[in-house]
């Protein structure tokens, strides 16, 4: 059989496959859709907990399958999970609307502000050869055995204020000239690259992730970045230069011979010819998470009133740091490389544009997790965690798990969780926010799979089989989201959380 004749009897499976799930979707839908009037009509009695946690699951059931079978876009997705919950359990269409709508904006009202300046800031730095300057300077001439940890810095560093995606794309050329520089596999560069990028995306602000989660728990930012930090120490150890040693035998996949892997080519950024100073590129990327910190650490010691409180309250906001470092970028950044102003704003507008898609999502899930406070969910859940007894932080790790095997996307699984997660807090209100915060976003670490744009960005750019992808990929974010959990259970036992 030839390889169209394949081809489309699998496409045609697959279409058949996703009008039964959509079928059987929208059966479901109506059946709850109808339930309440139809109990109503024959006076049959329905337990509202039973009613509310059945509409859940099938939500999110709903959910899952709109993403991963239907293929609709995650938004699209997370607005028509929303709408059903509301509609199935009786607070009407307007007031759905609303609670969707206003859930929408206050997950936004922070989180777009913060992530837009964090895309602007890594457009800067990509483009004016910054994030180039850290690699060159940081990597240089090291030794064979410091490789991996310097190559795991500089992602970090690096990540810091892009998407994953970005800094995968500007990283991947560099992995290259290294594996042929140091003539080592390909593997044992990449992967120290990956984690810590997932370090950086996970565990440090302003990554979405992070800053998702703590907009949902109303979490401080600075504590959250100063925990993130202690946590990313031994993340990064682990899978930078631990994981790869003990793999060392599994790493053996050479350079793709075209240096493009299976299906991408590598795009270089169109740099300066003169880049800027190394002092000026770390300063740029670090400004913000260390302004945060020193604000965080600030308040603990300020007066209750005054100059000096309002001072520090104003370095510890995330957008007041993120605004000052792109300020300081493009002034900088741009007469280093002597960029003239129309060129700094063509990169900035230009940054933004990838990250709509983004906003759009964890706008869904705070719509999403106002519809589970509204139906009562949360509390339904929040009840049932304290009668089983489940440490809050192993619980916010455990649903952020789910939805991400679930889900794919490790944005989306944090969106999702916050709902859910937040209720917590209110039957448990001496948890550490901030290591709730880090508790889901490592559990959204947990094994990237084949619903996962990022397991197929790290296949096809390293020309790796499916299983090889498993045994590497997989398998790094796996053991990197099990250490994040062990060190904000260990932190939480510390302080008492």
């Amino acid at each position: 059989m030839n390889n169209r004749k394949v081809a489309q009897l699998s496409q045609s499976g697959l279409d058949k496959g996703n009008k039964l799930s959509l079928l059987i979707s929208l059966v479901v839908f109506l059946f709850l859709l109808g339930m309440p009037t139809f109990a109503s009509q024959f006076h049959i009695p329905v337990h509202a907990t039973a009613f509310v946690v059945s509409s859940g699951v099938v939500a999110i059931a709903l959910l899952i399958i709109l993403i991963t079978r239907i293929k609709l876009h995650p938004f699209f997705a997370l607005l028509i999970a929303s709408l059903f919950l509301g509609i199935v359990n009786g607070i009407g269409v307007t007031k759905t609307v609303k609670t969707f709508t206003h859930g929408f904006g206050g997950q936004l009202s922070v989180t777009g502000v913060v992530i837009g300046l964090g895309a602007m800031l890594g457009g800067l730095l990509v483009q004016s050869g910054g994030g180039d300057k850290i690699a060159d300077i940081i990597i240089g001439s090291r030794k064979l055995v410091w490789m991996p940890l310097s190559v795991g810095l500089v992602s970090l560093i690096i990540g810091l204020p892009n998407l994953f995606e970005v800094t995968f794309v500007l990283m991947v050329p560099l992995v290259f000239s290294i594996t042929r520089r140091l003539n080592v596999p390909l593997l044992t560069v990449a992967i120290p690259m990956c984690a810590g990028l997932m370090t950086a995306h996970a565990l440090l602000p302003p990554g979405p992730a992070t800053i998702i989660a703590a907009t949902a728990y109303n979490a401080s930012i600075g504590e959250t970045t100063l925990y993130g930090i202690i946590i990313s120490i031994p993340v990064l150890l682990v899978g930078a230069y631990l994981f790869p040693r003990l793999m060392r035998h599994h790493l053996t996949v050479g350079i793709p011979l075209d240096l493009t892997g299976s299906a991408h080519t590598h795009s270089v950024a169109n740099v300066p010819a003169k880049q800027p100073s190394l002092s000026t590129a770390l300063f740029t990327v670090l400004i913000a998470p260390f302004l945060m910190v020193v604000g965080t650490v600030g308040l603990d010691f300020a007066p209750q009133t005054g100059f000096i409180q309002e001072m520090m309250q104003a370095i510890g906001n995330p957008i007041i740091t993120l605004g000052l470092a792109l300020v300081y970028a493009m002034v900088f950044l741009g007469r280093d490389c002597g960029l003239q102003p129309e060129a700094l704003l063509a990169i900035v507008k230009k940054s933004i544009v990838p990250i709509v898609g983004l906003l759009l999502i964890i706008g869904g899930g705070g719509g999403l997790k106002d519809m589970l406070t509204a139906i009562g969910l949360s509390d339904i859940i929040s009840h049932l965690a304290t009668e089983w007894s489940i440490p809050p932080l192993l619980f916010a790790w455990l649903i952020a798990v789910a939805f991400r095997i679930a889900l794919g996307s490790g944005t989306v699984a944090v969106s999702a969780s916050g709902g859910i997660v937040a209720a917590l807090l209110v039957a448990n209100p001496d948890t550490n926010v901030a290591l709730l915060v880090l508790a889901t976003t490592t559990g959204a670490m947990f094994f990237s799979h084949v619903s996962d744009g990022a397991f197929w960005l790290f296949k096809e750019y390293f020309g790796l089989t499916v299983p090889q992808t498993l045994r590497t990929w997989s398998l790094l974010v796996t053991i990197q989201s099990i250490v994040g959990l062990v060190c904000v259970l260990a932190l939480g036992v510390i302080t008492g959380a």
